[in-house]
């Protein structure tokens, strides 16, 4: 058989993939921030709904739970409904270490605290006399198998779901850096009060970025589970624990320092996304719904009295 030696062989280059136009971005997170628009009005909503037809209902004892629930049963299924059709890309997976995983929640958790410090700070500023909200539900909560369900599982699973899942695989297709920023603003924004709002902008990213990292969404869950315990759950049940959490803490700062030089973000941004990001129609009224929400919550915090029903 003979074989023919002036045949050439060329290898193909798989094709890049297009970029995305500035159209088709704003599409992208106009519909995103449209799903979050419609949840948080629905969690702010419900349990007014819920206290007109139901007799002697306390708000503030089951806000945590009823956010969740509205959280996974009716803000989830309606951004997986808006962007069913948008384009996707997915991280791919790696393996966490056991140690790495605890890292990572005494870091998420001291971030968080700074972040809390920050938001009481400046809303002392706004509402010098202002009470404690998050406090005053918590109490109102107790310490009761419904506030465990509520801060340990709801809460990081449904959130992760929506915030991380759902935000950062349709992001993603813009750019790393955009995913990071877009979960975690729209995550503090979604807290609707001020205290909140910038230490849930940090822990937003730094689990957008966990996500990316490792491509596994269990991890995030089990990172948000684990922080939500230790902030809202086990002072409640064990006030003498605060100690135990302050070294948490204080373990989590000496390990950002260590690590933070090994953090990497892809310089891969589309680009323009970022005016595509905050400029459309979706996250502009996302944005001023937050914001009203933020300033209606300042005002009552700086009045207890009108605290009472409020979740």
């Amino acid at each position: 058989m003979e074989m023919n030696e002036n045949i050439e062989y060329t290898l193909s280059e798989p094709e890049a993939a297009p970029v995305p136009s500035r159209r088709e971005m704003r599409r992208t997170f106009s519909r995103m921030a449209l799903g979050l628009c419609l949840g948080l009005l629905v969690s702010e909503l419900v349990p007014t709904v819920l206290q007109s037809i139901i007799p002697d209902y306390d708000a503030q004892a089951h806000a945590f739970l009823v956010g969740g629930l509205c959280t996974g049963l009716f803000t989830l299924p309606v951004m997986l409904l808006l962007t069913r059709r948008l384009p996707t890309k997915k991280s791919e997976k790696g393996r966490l270490s056991l140690g790495g995983f605890f890292a990572l929640v005494a870091i998420c958790y001291a971030c968080m605290i700074v972040g809390n410090l920050v938001g009481m700070g400046i809303n002392s500023i706004l509402s010098p006399n202002s009470v404690n909200l998050i406090g005053e539900l918590a109490t109102a909560a107790g310490a009761s198998v419904e506030m465990v369900i509520a801060f340990a599982v709801l809460a990081p699973v449904f959130e992760e779901l929506v915030f991380r899942k759902v935000l950062v695989d349709h992001v993603l297709p813009f750019g790393e850096w955009p995913a990071i920023l877009f979960s975690g603003v729209t995550f503090g924004l979604f807290h609707g009060n001020l205290t909140q709002f910038f230490y849930a902008t940090v822990l937003g990213m730094i689990l957008a970025y966990v996500y990316i990292r490792w491509g596994n969404i269990l991890y995030t869950i089990g990172i948000h589970a684990c922080i939500n315990f230790l902030g809202g759950v086990l002072p409640v049940l064990v006030p003498a624990a605060s100690y135990f959490i302050l070294l948490v803490a204080l373990a989590g700062i000496v390990l950002f320092f260590r690590f933070r030089k090994t953090v990497h973000v892809e310089k891969n941004a589309v680009p323009g996304v970022g005016g595509a990001m905050f400029g459309n129609g979706g996250m502009i009224l996302f944005m001023i719904l937050g914001c009203l929400l933020m300033v209606l919550v300042a005002v009552v915090m700086n009045h207890p009295e009108l605290t009472k029903g409020l979740m």
